[in-house]
């Protein structure tokens, strides 16, 4: 009786750590090979290479329940092992299947966590993505980043063809149409423009100057960051970007449309982009995007889009650029308001005579101007350079 009691605790005393101790696990498989004996793997974790300072890159991790039952996702974080900023990495919404927090992965079953580098200073990456389980190992960690950032030369964002600024244009007299060199400043330094206030909510983050004029009520930064530029109320700075943004609309406005649409057309598609390709579109009324688009064009070219009214961008849809097209020189004249949808991605200036929103989560690879209205952000990444 005395044994067995002994052989019971020393079973016992083998199980217990079993069923207390809090592991980490390493959750990697390659080509349907599991690498480490985890409850859940990343199934072929994006390698990030090195990246160029103030770049953007994005990678999607898959994670598989390898369980015969359902696991809980209690949180989704990223652990900082290095002293480059915070904000040079984010956990952002995923365009389809995404993970979420509280809720249960079924057993065998995927969701996917878009993680984005957006490195704000030279140095090395070190950072695990980490997502919180429900069971004996509590977390599973993907492969550290560990890229070199630098500071790469980008070459210069060139006009939009027969941009011809009126004159005078204080500061700076502008620029020729198609010879490459300085854009105008202060209007390419600027990324946030707004006309009566500018309101954030979340952790946004705005790669350039945020100006407003003449209003007086900038809200949300903190915990809004503005990196490599500054906040610019009612200052000379803010001044001169309003008059050259209200300048480069007229300028845009004046192209002669190459393709143009009726009240009746107002769906942007990529057979639209793909049978035309670069040139000016004009839209007699609204337009929208309702699935998502390629972007493609050479270092040079151009893609102007008169909006005689509202422009509009559907939940979770994607625009991406190809072929080395600059951010900058995919212009959106819009003759009212602009908006951003849930989780969307977007590319180029939006040069709007009324207001811009930028919906929860929506990314802007470029700028936002409002020249009449205010601009409203909800944790968004505002960037130029992003790709």
């Amino acid at each position: 009786m005395f044994k067995k009691a002994q052989h019971g605790v020393v079973i016992l005393g083998l199980l217990l750590p079993l069923a207390t101790q809090a592991l980490s696990c390493r959750g990697v498989s390659e080509g349907g090979t599991s690498l480490a004996k985890c409850d859940a793997t990343f199934i072929n974790p994006p390698i990030f290479g090195d990246l160029c300072q103030n770049a953007t890159l994005t990678g999607i991790y898959t994670l598989r329940n390898d369980t015969p039952r359902a696991l809980k996702i209690n949180y989704i974080r990223i652990q900082d092992n290095d002293p480059l900023p915070a904000a040079a990495t984010a956990i952002i919404p995923t365009p389809t299947n995404g993970c979420v927090i509280g809720s249960f992965l079924a057993p065998g079953a995927t969701c996917n966590i878009s993680l984005q580098l957006l490195p704000l200073a030279a140095g090395t990456f070190n950072r695990v993505l980490q997502v919180g389980i429900d069971t004996r190992q509590v977390q599973i960690d993907a492969p550290a980043i560990t890229s070199l950032v630098s500071l790469c030369s980008t070459p210069s964002p060139l006009p939009p063809p027969d941009f011809i600024p009126p004159v005078p244009v204080p500061p700076v007299p502008g620029f020729p149409p198609t010879v490459p060199g300085a854009p105008p400043q202060p209007l390419f330094s600027t990324s946030i423009l707004g006309a009566s206030t500018v309101t954030n909510t979340g952790p946004t983050l705005v790669n350039g100057n945020l100006d407003l004029t003449p209003g007086s009520s900038v809200t949300g930064f903190p915990p809004g960051v503005v990196i490599n530029g500054a906040i610019n109320i009612n200052n000379a700075h803010a001044t001169g970007t309003k008059i050259q943004a209200s300048a480069y609309f007229t300028e845009l406005n004046g192209l002669a449309c190459n393709f143009s649409f009726g009240p009746g057309d107002t769906v942007i598609t990529q057979t639209m982009l793909n049978t035309n390709g670069p040139g000016v579109y004009c839209f007699a009324s609204s337009a929208q995007i309702a699935s998502n688009l390629n972007i493609a064009g050479l270092l040079g070219q151009s893609y102007t889009f008169k909006i005689g009214s509202t422009l509009t961008t559907g939940v979770g849809t994607i625009v991406t650029t190809s072929g080395g097209i600059l951010n900058d020189n995919i212009s959106w004249a819009v003759g009212s308001s602009a908006v951003l949808g849930v989780g969307s991605t977007f590319h180029g200036i939006i040069d709007a005579l009324a207001s811009i929103t930028l919906n929860n989560g929506a990314i802007l690879n470029g700028r936002a101007w409002a020249l009449n209205g205010a601009v409203t952000l909800d944790s968004n990444q505002v960037n130029p350079t992003g790709p």
